[in-house]
């Protein structure tokens, strides 16, 4: 979902178009990350075709990438993004 939701700001010819780190904040990732993925579609315009064909992502598949992301933080799959300080 991430990665089509990037495909679509870096697409998008809207003058109003937000910042690479507006952007990336908004998705909940860091902006070294939306950087990486840019590159990876410039470099691969076949990868770029194929998240075309899934067409615009809807605000319902957000939320369910948000629901299942949650879930797996709770079951402990993902790394935390943000160092606990003492």
């Amino acid at each position: 979902m991430v990665r089509r939701l990037v495909f679509w700001w870096l697409t998008c010819r809207d003058r109003h178009r937000p910042s690479e780190r507006a952007w990336a904040r908004q998705l909940g990732i860091s902006h070294t990350w939306l950087q990486k993925l840019v590159r990876e579609f410039k470099a691969d315009p076949i990868k770029m075709q194929r998240l075309q064909a899934y067409g615009d992502p809807t605000p319902a598949q957000l939320s369910r990438a948000q629901r299942y992301t949650q879930q797996m933080k709770e079951r402990g799959e993902l790394r935390s993004s943000r160092q606990p300080t003492d």
